[in-house]
């Protein structure tokens, strides 16, 4: 007759304690996850490597390195090496909180779509197959 009836009925002990292993392995994954997004920063240089951004996680600025040779630059030249080294370490950033992020709430879950369409576009996609861009 047990047979018939759902696990946390049929035995209430030991479903409590599969929702509690349960419960403690997603927090260990969490504060793993917390830890790896703490310390991640990304850094980037542009191709002629007269500009080097740090992001964090999120996409803030965190440094702006420019070399000797970006006194040589245009203003618009380096307008542009600065945001376009900016977008690429955005989207860096962006692959890896996802990458991070997916070990935690798993890689096709809803979390998930809604973390991937807070971020930047990856590097391939460039800001045209962005939606509102």
């Amino acid at each position: 007759m047990d047979q018939d009836l759902p696990p946390a009925i049929a035995d209430p002990d030991q479903w409590l304690r599969d929702q509690q292993g349960r419960a403690a392995a997603m927090k260990e994954r969490a504060d793993r996850a917390q830890q790896e997004l703490a310390g991640s920063v990304t850094t980037l240089s542009s191709r002629d490597q007269a500009v080097t951004v740090t992001v964090n996680p999120g996409g803030v600025l965190q440094d702006l390195r420019l070399s000797p040779q970006a006194e040589r630059m245009s203003g618009a030249r380096l307008t542009a090496a600065i945001m376009e080294t900016y977008r690429k370490a955005c989207a860096r950033s962006a692959a890896r909180t996802v990458e991070i992020m997916s070990a935690v709430v798993g890689d096709d879950s809803e979390a998930m779509d809604l973390l991937r369409a807070s971020l930047p576009p990856s590097e391939e996609d460039g800001d045209e197959h962005r939606p509102g861009r």
